[in-house]
């Protein structure tokens, strides 16, 4: 026997005994059966298993290159939204009131 560790990751089946199975440190932690069955580590409690697959699933995907250029974009239209709040704040006191009206209405806009 290794001390060799597996690291945590998301496996499908070759041979398709199962659609998804969560490993961690080769323990599976959460397996869907291809009959829509779920099997859970019986050695964690419910709500362990949960938070434990949670947390793969959100070191998994954050570290995708198109989930960082979303959270890039996002702080990027954060930085945009806040100088345009700003410039509203000076043009209210030279009385553009119409393109402080437009900006708000452009923001709020649901694309």
């Amino acid at each position: 026997m290794t001390n060799e560790t597996v690291p945590t990751k998301f496996c499908t089946d070759a041979s398709f005994n199962h659609l998804i199975e969560i490993r961690n440190n080769s323990d599976a932690l959460l397996t869907i059966h291809n009959d829509g069955t779920i099997t859970a580590a019986e050695h964690l409690k419910p709500t362990e298993t949960a938070a434990e697959v949670l947390r793969i699933m959100r070191e998994t995907w954050m570290a995708d290159a198109q989930s960082k250029k979303i959270r890039e974009l996002r702080e990027r239209i954060k930085r945009l939204e806040e100088a345009g709040d700003a410039l509203c704040a000076a043009a209210a006191f030279m009385g553009w009131h119409m393109e402080i009206e437009k900006w708000h209405k452009a923001k709020e806009a649901k694309p």
